[in-house]
């Protein structure tokens, strides 16, 4: 009778202590290899446990990726100055998913560390002062030389996809006086293409940058061809390119820091674009447009309610009166416009939650010559 007790009580024993004795110790999983991207850091010892790269120190990730190597959009090494000390970065931009997921993780990580696997190693854990909403992290640490962060590029895997445009001229065959007299909204268009040099020149019109500042982060590259409260430049630019000389159809943003475009869409979107603008023909005709957004907390941070109500209406004024003398002097034309549906427009162009759209300008050849 005894002999027959001992299997179903050795059955038992192994179903319930896991619950009670083994449910109780402290699991780590090393053996588990984590996708690249931002975790989240745990203070608990039953989750993925990581050895920061180049340090004795031990860190608990969150076993889910919160934005990973997939919403990637571009890598770059850049070198910057503080106090006079140079030092390199890798900046990571992410695409529009990744820019809300690492809003929402910062958010949920304020006073705490986030942490960077990059090939399963963890290479950065900085700790998180507040939430951000710009789609931008960037890993440095003064362990790492200019080749460890060109071998973190390449163990990611993914390069500098960047459009780098033609240098802007800094003197041209109009003045300014010429353009302000001839300046007019022009909406009819040619059905002609326009050359990459004159997109260039009306970009950096817009918003380019003049006098480079690597070592104040909000300028996000330095001082611009157009004034900004505070220097917070809360505008970003988009590009639909219809008929552009020597670039491919497709949706675009512009980055002022380096003169580039970064590829959103890669086909003609401006059928798509003149609906959202309510159909209006000059739209679909232009060889090219460029949208206007703001990400408004940049300036109401500091202004509060001002910012979004004054400031950053006045920045969007600033910079378009740019484009309408720039186009003018290149013996182009342009008009601008706010009537668009908002949703259709922020859908359009990929906006994160935080982006809003606000202006409108067509550009391209006139019809009709005064």
């Amino acid at each position: 009778m005894k002999t027959k007790l001992i299997k179903p009580v050795i059955a038992m024993f192994f179903l319930f202590v896991p619950i009670t004795f083994f449910g109780q110790m402290k699991i780590t999983h090393t053996d588990t290899i984590l996708k690249t991207g931002w975790y989240n850091v745990s203070n608990q010892e039953t989750v993925f446990k990581r050895q920061l790269d180049k340090s004795s120190e031990f860190y608990y990730i969150n076993p889910e990726v919160k934005v990973p190597v997939e919403q990637f959009e571009e890598l770059r090494i850049i070198e910057n100055e503080y106090n006079g000390n140079k030092y390199l970065s890798l900046v990571i931009r992410f695409n529009r998913n990744g820019t809300e997921n690492w809003s929402n993780a910062t958010k949920e990580s304020i006073g705490k560390q986030m942490a960077l696997i990059i090939d399963d190693k963890l290479v950065s854990a900085p700790r998180v002062n507040a939430q951000i909403t710009t789609g931008v992290s960037s890993l440095y640490n003064p362990d790492y030389s200019k080749e460890d962060l060109e071998e973190l590029l390449k163990l990611i895997g993914i390069t500098d996809k960047a459009i780098y445009l033609p240098a802007p001229q800094l003197d041209g065959l109009v003045s300014v006086e010429k353009a302000l007299h001839d300046r007019r909204s022009r909406r009819d268009f040619q059905d002609k293409e326009i050359s990459l040099e004159n997109l260039s020149q009306i970009l950096w019109s817009a918003y380019g940058i003049t006098f480079p500042i690597n070592d104040i982060p909000f300028l996000r590259g330095g001082l611009r061809t157009a004034p900004s409260a505070g220097g917070l430049y809360p505008l970003e630019i988009y590009v639909a390119v219809g008929k552009v000389h020597g670039l491919p159809t497709g949706l675009y943003k512009y980055v002022p820091d380096g003169h580039k475009l970064l590829s959103i869409i890669n086909e003609d979107i401006r059928s798509e674009l003149c609906i959202a603008a309510i159909g209006q023909p000059m739209v679909k005709e232009a060889p090219v447009s460029i949208v206007y957004t703001a990400i408004f907390s940049r300036t109401t941070d500091k202004y509060g309610q001002r910012g979004r109500e004054r400031y950053v209406c006045i920045d969007l004024g600033h910079s378009a009166e740019n484009v309408y003398l720039q186009v003018e002097s290149l013996g182009l034309g342009t008009c601008a416009s706010a009537a668009f549906s908002d949703e259709k427009m922020s859908t359009l162009l990929q906006l994160p939650k935080d982006e809003e759209p606000l202006y409108l300008m067509s550009i391209g050849h006139n019809k009709r010559q005064d």
